[in-house]
């Protein structure tokens, strides 16, 4: 089953006593929020290193944690029973992901595909011109390096978890990753680019 979804930023309403700062909009499913921890460990550029998935608004049913546990850089995902679901590994300094499963697997994700650079080369042309014009016309430039990335165990197979860059989605194949896991990846990556 492959599930779509995108990470947005939530406006502070001041209704709940959350902080919360994202929304996960799920095509076909129920919205998940994500209410920021309260710890701030100078992460660069305000990158939470704790927060929780919620899947009601007014935080009384937690999906999933994500904190920083021990000295490394990795970040827990544990389950509302205590159990450990993933470790997420935030990008140091380049644009690659980690994630590690409880049974061994470990999921990297590079930003820029090699089909997503392939369509960028061929249409660089393009975009050169539209650059031109659109600094011509006083827009400004709007330049994107292509930012697709597929979470993979190694070889070819089908990722379980793509982000889209142009549309800004995500795209889980839930038989093979923990949708939770995959919503906490998606925070993480978000606020991180």
């Amino acid at each position: 089953m492959t599930t779509v979804f995108g990470v947005h930023a939530q406006a502070d309403r001041g209704t709940t006593a959350l902080n919360l700062q994202s929304v996960i909009k799920v095509r076909g499913g129920h919205p998940v929020y994500v209410a920021r921890g309260s710890s701030d460990d100078g992460t660069p550029e305000g990158l939470a290193t704790d927060f929780t998935l919620y899947e009601d608004q007014a935080g009384q049913k937690p999906l999933c944690a994500v904190a920083r546990r021990g000295r490394d850089d990795a970040l827990t995902v544990t389950a509302p029973d205590g159990s450990v679901l993933a470790l997420l590994r935030p990008p140091a300094g380049g644009r690659r992901y980690e994630m590690e499963l409880p049974d061994g697997t470990r999921l990297v994700g590079r930003a820029g595909t090699v089909g997503a650079w392939a369509v960028y080369v061929v249409l660089f042309p393009l975009t050169l011109l539209y650059s031109a014009a659109s600094l011509i016309g006083g827009y400004g430039i709007d330049w994107h390096l292509p930012s697709r990335t597929a979470w993979r165990s190694g070889g070819f197979g089908p990722a379980p978890l793509k982000f889209y860059g142009i549309t800004d989605k995500y795209k889980l194949r839930s038989s093979r990753l923990d949708p939770r896991v995959a919503y906490a990846q998606a925070v993480l990556h978000f606020w991180s680019t």
